[in-house]
């Protein structure tokens, strides 16, 4: 028997209560969702500290605020969101009278990575129930401490059925993905990714992927180093570099290299001292596994002759991998080829920007890029000449945090968008009405017999409308 089965049935059976909620009730919903959890801000604390030696006024910024801040966004935008559209009729459907219904879709499983494990896993739960879903919420089994309270949370926040949380490894998730949800909304990386969309296909059941990939970082030779280097050193130190759009490479104007590096180690000391391995403000990476998947990968680099700049080692026994810098590393080796999630950066030169442009094309689709420049033409060039999910000028995750603007990658990147308006509709099924007025129906008038003068009739449509 399928472990996970009465989960599925319970959401099921609950869908169309959630569905039939006004919006006060799902204003209410989230309300108390943001006061259980305010209420349990020093048990976030712990918990994050525990999975991933998060610092306090970090759990408080990207989890906890991230949280409350989108409960108040969406409540105050829930209203004009729920309701029907009313779109006018073309001359050709008089009369008639059409309008857009956003309904729920029903079951839907979320399922949450572990990097930032309350943000990502309470979002997406925030968006469904506004759009009136029953939801099952399976958070990462690799920050464990969270999850468990996570479940203890949203069982305190919502009535029995409407959200519900499900603990497990690889094995319950893949028991979860034989049922055919009416929507799953998955963050992770590319590789599992496509075995959800695999699994979805399976029951048609639509997917939002918010996955990842390499997502570079132009410098504009004419952009100040000690400035790049100070956004740089705080985008990619932040979460110890575990984070979806943390810059994944930087594109360096050759003759700057030797300055970045320079620049980059000063920045780092400005933040976190002499002794990073030491400093309770620096984010641990969150297990022996992949502190292992990361000394691996510089090893692979070293081995490959790139220049490393590495303030202090790494230490299993801590957790602690200190961001670390690879000048122009073979693009053979991992961290050339694969998302790092971690605190490596790869420096990569070039020559002319139509290099850079290329190198990055050559890749897949990213998640962001980002572009260090004052120079409106180089702004320009980068955004028009490649694709990506967003573009961050002169700052590195704003984008995140902008409730107003779409989330998501492109193909390899993700599907789907989330926040704002779409993070509702993602929930959703846009449901046309069309009613014919007044007991008057013209296409039967064109229909068979196709005489002469519907034939005229036709024409004359044809010609002037």
């Amino acid at each position: 028997m399928n472990p996970t089965a009465d989960l599925f049935r319970s959401a099921v059976a609950f869908a169309p209560q959630a569905g039939a909620t006004t919006v006060a009730q799902r204003r209410a919903a989230l309300a108390r969702l943001k006061k259980t959890v305010l209420a349990h801000r020093e048990d976030f604390h712990r918990a994050l500290r525990t999975d991933l030696g998060r610092p306090e006024v970090e759990t408080d910024l990207s989890e906890l605020y991230a949280v409350t801040s989108l409960v108040d966004y969406v409540s105050g935008k829930l209203a004009g969101w729920m309701r029907t559209e009313r779109v006018p009729s073309p001359l050709t459907l008089w009369p008639a009278k059409a309008e857009i219904r956003h309904e729920s879709k029903g079951a839907v499983l979320v399922m949450a990575p572990w990097n930032f494990p309350v943000n990502l896993s309470l979002s997406p739960v925030v968006y469904a129930v506004a759009a009136g879903n029953a939801v099952v919420l399976k958070p990462s089994e690799v920050a464990p401490a969270t999850a468990q309270l996570l479940a203890e949370v949203l069982h305190e926040a919502f009535p029995e059925g409407w959200v519900r949380t499900v603990q497990g490894d690889a094995e319950t998730a893949k028991s979860l993905l034989e049922h055919p949800w009416n929507h799953i909304f998955f963050t992770g990386g590319p590789s599992i990714g496509k075995t959800v969309m695999a699994a979805a296909s399976k029951h048609l059941t639509s997917v939002t992927l918010e996955l990842g990939g390499k997502s570079p970082v132009f410098l504009d030779p004419s952009f100040p180093v000690k400035r790049a280097a100070k956004l740089l050193a705080w985008a990619k130190s932040m979460n110890a570099g575990q984070i979806c759009i943390a810059p994944d490479y930087v594109l360096v104007p050759r003759e700057q290299m030797g300055d970045l590096v320079h620049a980059f180690a000063h920045a780092l000391k400005d933040l976190y001292g002499d002794r990073l391995v030491d400093n309770p403000d620096y984010t641990r990476i969150i297990n022996e596994r992949h502190w292992a998947r990361l000394q691996a990968w510089h090893e692979d680099a070293v081995g490959a002759c790139a220049q490393v700049w590495q303030p202090e080692p790494a230490d299993v026994s801590k957790r602690f991998f200190p961001p670390t810098l690879y000048l122009d590393p073979d693009p053979s080796c991992s961290i050339s080829c694969e998302e790092i999630f971690g605190p490596l950066l790869p420096l990569i030169p070039y020559d002319k920007l139509e290099d850079a442009i290329a190198y990055v094309n050559a890749k897949e689709r990213p998640l962001v890029t980002y572009v260090l420049s004052e120079n409106k033409a180089f702004q320009e060039r980068t955004v028009n000449e490649t694709r990506a999910g967003a573009t961050v000028v002169n700052d590195f995750i704003i984008h995140y945090m902008h409730h107003d603007l779409p989330f998501g990658g492109v193909n390899h990147s993700g599907i789907g968008k989330s926040h704002g308006i779409w993070g509702f509709r993602e929930f959703t099924n846009a449901r046309p009405v069309v009613r014919r007025r007044w007991g008057v129906n013209p296409t039967l008038f064109l229909g068979p017999p196709y005489t002469n003068w519907k034939k005229q009739v036709v024409s004359a449509l044809l010609r002037w409308l």
